[in-house]
């Protein structure tokens, strides 16, 4: 594959467009990525060529807006730009490179859309969006009820949802957890909403998975950034049920989370606790390290120290290498009963649906985009130095779900496990090691209380993928 086309580089590139009829050639798009004051810089560019390469208009040429994006009396195109996700990129790459892109193609926002800079009245183009910039962390949860809910349009025409997303991991939870089936006295049937992600959050586990095995297959080329791989899905992708899997909380359980109020330090927020049953995930439910370095890093006297703050929890909890007193039951897939894992004390219990929780960081090896098996990743107390060294094999490809070693009892292993479903149940006194996470959602779980994970059969949401993952 070239290297360049005109004076951008392939990897760079976001799709190719012919040019009129009048002017031959193609113009091709490409995004640049750069940091200006200390802040992150985007610009959809802009060059003309006279002849491209094959195997680039093969997977690059876009000669009309795809069906999904197209608005319609039966379709409705949302873009919601997450601003507190990640370092806070999102509103940037929608000023900057996507809304160049949209208006490229034909797009306007709709009227009323929230944006920075509307529309006029005036303006006839086709295809509409409406614009969601997120002002709090309700915001899209609000935006996912009234989906849910519908407008009177949708009482007499079944509607189509596409979402553009730019945000985390977290924007992909809230959508899933709102997406929930209504009461037998809805009005209107709403159709499962089809997501395309811009990944704009920190890990960017959903997103790294699923494009995982399109990155391989570029081979020794310079790989694209995840902003232009996902524009190029947005543009040439296909629609594929996202899988997800239910978790059950026994009564007491409480959602944690913290909230300041404006202009407040973020050493100043307080504890919030809600009430909990069911939440479902796309991505990872977990208790032990995993969980408590995701909660304890959310919490006011780490979130002062910014981005600093993961690094500190981490060594604090290897340091500490607590020895989590818990019950762990899974079921593998054709099992009709839980069989209990022979172990009183646990320092990782993970359940997950991915391969990657981060690009570099690879989980679950053995899973594949979309295919719905949820994998166990466990082991014992193991103290720090073993948990770092196992924690670091992940980061090589997923090596550490070989790993083996001489332990008190005989050989001790890191357990790695197809399974149906997993319960954990937590005996600590302390509510400090009470805790379970859930798509980044923290549960404090009561004494003696537990979470069951389970596979669900039905997808609540559809999700944009590259084609080469279903075809």
């Amino acid at each position: 594959m070239e290297s360049k086309i005109g004076s951008i580089k392939t990897e760079e590139v976001v799709f190719i467009r012919k040019r009129t009829e009048d002017s031959a050639g193609y113009d091709a798009f490409s995004l640049e990525e750069n940091v200006e004051d200390g802040r992150p810089a985007f610009k959809l560019a802009r060059v003309q060529v006279a002849d491209v390469a094959p195997d680039l208009l093969d997977g690059l040429l876009v000669e009309q807006v795809p069906e999904y994006l197209r608005s319609s009396p039966s379709r409705k195109l949302h873009v919601l730009v997450s601003t507190g996700a990640g370092t806070g990129r999102a509103l940037a790459f929608y000023e900057a490179a996507l809304r160049p892109l949209l208006d490229t193609l034909g797009f306007a926002a709709s009227e009323g859309g929230h944006g920075p800079a509307p529309q006029p009245k005036s303006d006839d183009r086709g295809n509409r969006y409406n614009l969601v910039i997120t002002k709090d962390a309700q915001s899209i949860r609000c935006f996912a009820e009234d989906l849910k809910e519908g407008g009177p349009e949708q009482e007499a025409i079944e509607i189509d949802h596409t979402v553009i997303l730019l945000s985390g991991d977290g924007g992909i939870v809230e959508l899933l957890n709102c997406k929930a089936p209504t009461d037998g006295g809805s009005r209107t049937q709403t159709r499962t909403p089809l997501v395309a992600v811009l990944p704009l959050g920190t890990g960017n586990a959903l997103f790294n998975s699923l494009h995982k095995p399109v990155k391989a297959a570029g081979g020794p080329a310079a790989p694209s950034s995840g902003l232009v791989q996902g524009l190029r899905t947005l543009l040439t992708g296909a629609a594929a049920p996202l899988p997800s899997f239910g978790a059950a909380f026994s009564p007491g359980s409480r959602i944690i989370t913290y909230t300041s109020a404006d202009g407040e330090e973020a050493d100043k927020a307080e504890e919030r606790a809600d009430a909990v049953s069911h939440l479902r995930g796309a991505i990872v439910a977990s208790y032990g390290f995993h969980s408590q370095l995701v909660w304890e890093s959310d919490t006011p006297a780490y979130r002062a120290h910014g981005a600093k703050r993961f690094g500190m929890v981490a060594q604090e909890l290897l340091r500490e290498s607590h020895a989590y007193s818990a019950e762990v039951e899974m079921a593998t897939p054709g099992e009709k009963e839980r069989k209990r894992v022979e172990r009183d004390r646990h320092a990782y219990v993970l359940a997950t649906l991915v391969s990657n929780l981060e690009e570099t960081f690879t989980i679950s090896p053995a899973s594949r985009p979309l295919d719905g098996r949820l994998r166990l990743v466990h082991f014992g107390g193991v103290g720090g130095e073993r948990t770092m060294d196992i924690m670091t094999r992940a980061y090589d490809g997923g090596r550490h779900v070989d790993m083996r070693w001489a332990g008190e009892d005989g050989e001790e292993r890191v357990g790695y496990d197809e399974i149906a479903e997993v319960r954990v149940t937590t005996l600590e006194p302390d509510p400090r090691w009470r805790k379970v996470c859930v798509d980044g959602t923290i549960v404090e779980i009561p004494q003696g209380g537990s979470m069951t994970v389970k596979v669900e059969e039905e997808a609540h949401l559809r999700i944009l993928v590259d084609r080469s993952i279903v075809s």
